[in-house]
């Protein structure tokens, strides 16, 4: 629901296509964006247990 705040202060159309309208799409940069951000959870992850 964070990301719907941030969307909604950004840009209210934006935020009426993701949230009202579900005209949502992933593309390459977003795919790319959530393995990254994937990949450093997991080493946080790791390095914080160890």
């Amino acid at each position: 629901m964070l990301s719907g705040i941030q969307h909604f202060d950004f840009c209210k159309r934006q935020w009426a296509l993701i949230h009202i309208e579900q005209q949502w799409a992933e593309n390459v940069k977003t795919v790319e964006g959530q393995h990254l951000h994937t990949k450093a959870d997991q080493l946080y992850s790791r390095k914080t247990r160890g």
